[in-house]
């Protein structure tokens, strides 16, 4: 493997496998029985599994290579991620990165001071809370105090317009 590898030349490497052989099975010519037998039924032999030593060994270097290149690949794309430089890196020494420095660290501290007031806030949002809960309460009763003097009041005229009324009926029955 070579040193110097550049990232366009590792998008064009290509893998290919090399071509598969098959074994070539033998003719064997079948010797004609003399005598002919009584047909008996034989067991079935089990075909045995042909091997294939070359295209295994051919595999296994297949993935070696594959696997050493793969190796090489990373390293070289760590080297190029190492080298890059991001913009802001680049600009970071230049005046022109001084602007961009207050305004992080301005916008850094108006979120800091963004926590303090919502803080705060909190704090006097549950103090009103607590304090409308209480006025709430005490509202409640007053006007249940109310609601019982208006009851007792309206029950008091029911009381005396009904007496004006019994008065009212009974003086015409006897003008009557």
């Amino acid at each position: 493997m070579t040193d110097n590898i550049e990232m366009k030349d590792v998008k064009d490497v290509e893998v290919k496998k090399a071509p598969v052989t098959k074994p070539v099975a033998k003719e064997v010519k079948a010797a004609k029985p003399a005598v002919k037998k009584a047909k008996t039924k034989k067991p079935v032999a089990k075909k045995a599994k042909a091997r294939k030593p070359a295209e295994s060994k051919i595999r296994k270097e297949m993935r070696d290579v594959e696997v050493e290149v793969r190796k090489e690949v990373k390293k070289e794309v760590k080297k190029v991620a190492r080298t890059t430089r991001t913009a802001f890196e680049k600009l970071e020494d230049s005046p022109i990165a001084i602007p961009f420095k207050v305004a992080n660290k301005t916008f850094l501290a108006s979120v800091g001071l963004f926590m303090v007031v919502q803080k705060e806030f909190d704090k006097k949002f549950n103090e009103f809370d607590q304090k409308f809960q209480k006025f709430a309460k005490d509202g409640e009763k007053v006007v249940d105090k109310w609601e019982d003097k208006v009851e007792d009041f309206r029950k008091d005229v029911e009381k005396k317009v009904d007496e004006a009324r019994d008065k009212v009926r009974e003086t015409f029955k006897k003008a009557a």
